[in-house]
């Protein structure tokens, strides 16, 4: 009972964030539920975010009690709204899974093998990914495990493809907490450097692996299960054209859950909403707290750092301080810190800057991306740990050597980017 009635909280709350966009005073009430259901998930967070969570919580709310000492107003609403719009689209995504799922007839046609299964498994698995996020890297996994051993080489392969989706896809928790860093960032400029690296990957993947899948088994590439999706995708993108001045975390919080729901009464299979309600969203409890958290952490530090300037290395942001920053952060994610704590510290310091809002996107979503490749604690790499008993430390540093190359060709895009700009 107390399970439904948290997955329903945050369902309620994401769905009053979206409708707030008409009534804004609904979102203290959305703020309210999303920190009712963060509260109420304390006791079953995973040990390192809870930690994460209180050192980030406890760090903002001292950097604000000192802001306050030296005469800062106190920001209670957007502390109570930290991040609701970012938790409202993360929550709506979700349900994508119910219609992007693929079917049991196509689950039964046969694999390809060689070369072929290989580009049919990596473009599944990027752009299949980058519409419903991890639930695209299991259901790929699970099927080739069927016929294969999950091994360390694949489970690189499988984490770099679905890591990479972070630096173009508009539905990753990566963009959507980019957002709402950088709320300026234009969403279309970022994707046009973030989707060629996706590309890039796929290709450099395909080189690297090609050998040793010459004679195994891929995943097949069905275009009619995407076709939903990235009808959504295009819907969003023209829609963020014609309304600039809604937020893209808004747009697709209320276009996710409508296409879902379209296409359930359409096929007949409205108990699945309240199924996905009741069993997946409860059990986003880890990201939804550090999302939070992440939010308090940084309202705390932007509030320091109005009446406490901070020291930085460089007094303005251009693409070598882009590769400078995105090196450390990789550096930090391979150290096993979590990147939503890593774009919280960094966020404040940089935003005193007053960088260009993309250039600076394009640091965070690519931080993300390599990082959680190369975190051995990231949720990527625990899924594949707990699922095929490889330690997230041996599959890191498999991945090491290759985002060390992405992270060189990005840093070429992001010369490239400035000085085009």
């Amino acid at each position: 009972m107390i399970h439904q009635i948290r997955g329903y909280s945050l369902a309620i709350g994401a769905l009053l964030s979206a409708l707030a966009l008409p009534f804004p005073m609904l979102y203290p009430i959305a703020g309210i539920l999303l920190w009712g259901f963060a509260i109420s998930s304390f006791r079953l967070l995973a040990h390192r975010s809870l930690i994460q969570s209180m050192a980030l919580i406890g760090v903002g709310l001292a950097s604000l009690g000192f802001s306050l000492l030296e005469g800062a107003a106190v920001p209670l609403y957007p502390l109570i709204n930290s991040n609701t719009q970012l938790l409202a689209m993360l929550a709506a995504v979700s349900f994508l899974s119910l219609i992007a799922t693929p079917s049991k007839r196509s689950k039964k046609r046969a694999l390809p093998v060689g070369k072929k299964g290989l580009i049919s498994t990596l473009a599944s698995g990027h752009f299949f990914s980058a519409i419903i996020n991890v639930s695209a890297l299991l259901i790929i996994a699970e099927k080739l495990n069927e016929s294969r051993k999950i091994d360390t080489r694949a489970a690189s392969m499988l984490t770099i493809n679905f890591a990479m989706c972070a630096l173009w896809s508009p539905f990753f928790a990566a963009m959507a907490y980019t957002l709402s860093l950088v709320p300026n960032m234009q969403m279309l400029a970022v994707m046009s450097v973030g989707a060629p690296m996706g590309l890039i990957s796929l290709a450099m993947l395909y080189w690297l692996h090609r050998a040793p899948e010459s004679k195994l088994t891929g995943y097949p590439l069905k275009g009619r299960n995407l076709v939903l999706p990235a009808l959504l995708a295009v819907t969003v993108i023209i829609a963020h054209e014609v309304w600039p001045t809604i937020a893209i975390t808004q747009i697709i919080a209320i276009c996710a859950p409508l296409l879902v729901i379209i296409v359930l009464l359409y096929e007949g299979r409205t108990n699945q909403l309240h199924c996905h309600i009741t069993n997946r969203l409860p059990n986003m409890h880890n990201e939804i707290t550090l999302f939070l958290a992440a939010g308090v952490f940084a309202i705390g530090l932007s509030a320091l750092f109005k009446v406490m300037p901070p020291w930085l290395p460089f007094t303005h942001y251009g693409p070598l301080e882009a590769c400078l920053t995105l090196g450390c952060c990789l550096v930090a994610a391979r150290l096993g810190v979590h990147v939503i704590m890593i774009m919280a510290v960094t966020a404040p310091l940089l935003l005193t800057l007053q960088p260009n809002p993309n250039l600076l996107a394009m640091t965070f979503l690519a931080a993300w991306g390599l990082g959680s490749a190369i975190n051995p604690v990231s949720g990527t790499l625990l899924v594949m740990q707990g699922n095929y008993h490889i330690n997230g430390s041996q599959i890191a540093r498999a991945n090491t050597l290759p985002i060390a190359a992405l992270y060189a060709i990005n840093c070429v895009a992001l010369f490239i980017y400035s000085a085009f700009d």
